[in-house]
């Protein structure tokens, strides 16, 4: 069953994404999205696309059980950044994790 899910999360993230952007699979359960030309005064949209894979993956469907994403996001033109990019996404994905999980966090 682990397998149908993470099926189908790459799938709703490819979906959801734009095709210039690169859905990852990072190891476990964890995917990174690498988004070109992306700044933080379009973090909403990142937002908006969270919101709408979670939506749709709070259904059962099939016998795949609901199950939803935690999101940490940084932007390289982030004010403020305490390490790499990455670091300081896995910080805000760790404030999301603490704090209900089921959304998305903006470093």
């Amino acid at each position: 069953m682990g397998d149908t899910i993470l099926q189908k999360v790459a799938t709703l993230l490819k979906r959801t994404f734009r095709s210039i952007d690169y859905v990852c699979r990072i190891g476990g359960d964890e995917f990174a999205i690498i988004m070109v030309e992306m700044t933080s005064d379009l973090k909403y949209t990142i937002e908006e696309k969270i919101e709408a894979v979670n939506e749709t993956l709070s259904k059962e469907v099939d016998g795949v059980p609901a199950v939803s994403l935690s999101v940490g996001v940084a932007f390289s033109d982030r004010d403020n950044a305490e390490d790499d990019i990455f670091k300081d996404a896995d910080k805000a994905l760790y404030y999301i994790k603490e704090h209900g999980r089921h959304g998305c966090k903006i470093f």
